[in-house]
Order: structure tokens, then sequence, then C-alpha cells
């Protein structure tokens, strides 16, 4: 059986255009349908207890990956004493159009977070990233893993040549990560670990991390469920918290739990005795450091 030539010559062409009208509908139809989206959240919440609010938005990436660029975003969320509130100069998501769910985020310019303390004082920290960036990844419309990592964190009160951040979900717990490079702390929650850290590293996992499923889902507020964890006898094991100061270098482990203005509250011990005692938003002691 003979077949034309011109089958073999026109075929993939057209198969070509073919597939590329389909991707270019399917681009157009996510983009459309991420606007709308973006339209309706803006200045209202985006799940319990989290709100939204950005000055413009513009979407690119065509055809393969959708790109959302936001100026002026400012996150809200809602918690015990007050809310804590993120401000960015320029923030932009990135995202297959198709395939698994995984989300890249870029933030730059200044960054302003704030949050109220025990004593109803509103604090405020700013600070320039060199690079700011994070990934999401999302399982059933549940988020499983969250990396981040800011380079070249230029704070007035806090410094840092790295600072990465990390979590994952597995079956027994929520295992998180958290690392610093070149810290300068001159005041602050953890001024007592300063002034300069040449490295901090601590591994730790919450328990009962079924409970943080609604959350996880964006179907439930975190100060709800962070409450309901707490009375349940929630606890942060830490396994590993390793500050790194010049020569000196101490390991402390133990557990930490909520209070009651879901502040971290308890006390972690190393093998020659020193203890960091965490009560009323700051760490109180730090034995045999100067």
């Amino acid at each position: 059986m003979r077949y034309s030539s011109r089958f073999f010559l026109y075929g993939p062409f057209a198969g070509l255009l073919i597939l590329t009208g389909l991707v270019s509908v399917h681009w157009w139809s996510v983009a459309n349908a991420w606007a709308e989206r973006l339209d309706r959240a803006n200045g209202h919440e985006i799940a319990p207890g989290v709100r939204m609010r950005f000055s413009e938005k513009r979407l690119a990436g065509f055809p393969f990956r959708l790109d959302v660029v936001l100026k002026n975003l400012r996150m809200e969320v809602a918690e015990s004493g007050g809310p804590i509130i993120w401000t960015t100069e320029e923030f932009a998501a990135h995202a297959l159009s198709y395939g698994r769910v995984q989300m890249i985020f870029e933030s730059a310019g200044r960054q302003t977070i704030s949050w109220v303390a025990p004593q109803g004082i509103t604090h405020r920290f700013s600070f320039l990233p060199g690079t700011f960036r994070a990934s999401a990844m999302l399982e059933q419309s549940k988020l499983v893993r969250f990396d981040s990592e800011i380079v070249d964190l230029d704070g007035g009160e806090f410094r840092a040549r790295d600072l990465q951040l990390h979590a994952r979900q597995s079956r027994d717990g929520l295992d998180l990560y958290l690392k610093l490079d070149g810290a300068q702390v001159t005041a602050g929650y953890a001024a007592a670990l300063g002034p300069d850290i040449t490295v901090l590293l601590a591994r730790g996992r919450l328990n009962r991390s079924d409970m943080f499923a609604p959350v996880l889902a964006g179907q439930a507020s975190q100060q709800q469920v962070f409450e309901r964890w707490r009375q349940s006898g929630g606890k942060l094991g830490i396994s590993e918290l390793t500050v790194t100061r010049g020569k000196e270098r101490l390991t402390f482990a133990g557990e930490l739990m909520l209070d009651e203005r879901h502040d971290l509250a308890g006390t972690l011990r190393a093998q020659n005795g020193t203890t960091l005692q965490f009560a009323g938003n700051h760490i109180s002691r730090l034995d045999l450091l100067p």
C-alpha cells in the first residue's frame, strides 16, 4: 500500500498546528481562570483567616508556563493577639500549565513583616533580600511540601548571608528544617543567640500533623487549628538545635509547646547543662555562652 507523499510532508505540520492550538486554548483557559480568581480574591479572604490584597497583576508564560506577577502584595493572617502581615513590593508565582502541581515563588523589593506582641505592642521588621525564592508542592489540593531560601537578607536588627526554611508532610508528623548562615542578631526574639551566629541549624517535628490537614487544604484558619492542636497536647519536638559562634558550638534538644498566646514555650538542653528557655515571645536565657 502506498501513501501520498503529501501526507508525510504536510502531516507533521498539521499535527504541530493542532497541538499548538490545543495548548493555546488550554493556556488561555487556565490563565483566564486564574485572572478571574485573583480579581475575586483581591481584598478578600483567600482561605479562612487569610486575606490578600495587591495593586496590580500581570499574567505571562505562554504557552507551557503560567506566570503570575503581583505588585505591592499584602498578606494578612489572623492570630490570637493580632494579625501577622507580610508586604512585598513585587511577587511572582510560576507553574507549569500541565503536569504535577508545583509552584515556584519569587519576591523582590522591600519586605515588611509586622505582628503583635503579647503586651499588645505592634512590631515591624523590614529587610531587603538579594534573592527570595520558595516552592510549594500540592497533592490532591493539599500542601505536602514547602521550601524557601533568602540569600543576603539585609535588615536593621537581623541580617543573614543565607536563610532556609523547609517543611514536609509525613505520615506521623510535619518535619521542619531551619538553617541560618552568617547571621547577625542585635535585638528581637533571638537576641540571646547573637550577636554573631556562624551557623544555626534546627530540625524538628510537629506531632498530630493530621490536625493541620484543614489548614493545608485551605479549609480552616491556622489560628483555630493551632489552638485545637495546642489544647490536645500538641508539641514541637526539637531533635537538634545547633548554634555555632566562632569556635563555640552547642547542640540542644527538647520539646516546645504553644502558650495561650501561641508563642513558643519550653526548655531545650545541651549535654553540658546549658539551657534555652522559651517564654513570652523571647529566649530568656542562654547559659554558658557569653
